[in-house]
């Protein structure tokens, strides 16, 4: 898995800092929710199983709606980032379209594809 820093530079981490071990030939990586609004993971291996994880630490989820193109995330620290979401936006798979909230968010503007923006503040 590779860290971005928001400065175009990845760094990867261990096995160990980011909880992910897929073996063998990794080809995709999906995200979606289960019944209980927990966050999964799906990866697949090239002629191997698909594996399925639980994301163990807590967070919030926004639905995002068939019209909604990015969402632009400002933290409590002050800083923003912004996240497209479209589809088919994995290699080979698509993801369910929804925004992962933890604690360290402030507020939320979504913005659909004619220009018109719904703010939530946490």
């Amino acid at each position: 898995m590779l860290k971005g820093d928001g400065k175009e530079t990845f760094t990867p981490l261990s096995i160990m800092k980011s909880g992910i071990y897929i073996p063998g030939n990794g080809k995709s990586l999906t995200q979606f929710r289960n019944n209980k609004n927990g966050c999964m993971f799906a990866a697949s291996e090239n002629r191997g199983p698909l594996r399925v994880f639980k994301l163990k630490k807590h967070f919030s989820s926004i639905p995002v709606k068939p019209d909604d193109e990015n969402a632009i995330i400002e933290l409590k620290n002050g800083k923003k980032r912004k996240e497209e979401s479209y589809y088919g936006m994995s290699y080979l798979s698509q993801s369910a379209r929804f925004l992962n909230i933890n604690s360290s968010v402030k507020s939320v503007q979504i913005i659909n594809n004619k220009g018109e923006s719904r703010t939530i503040n946490f």
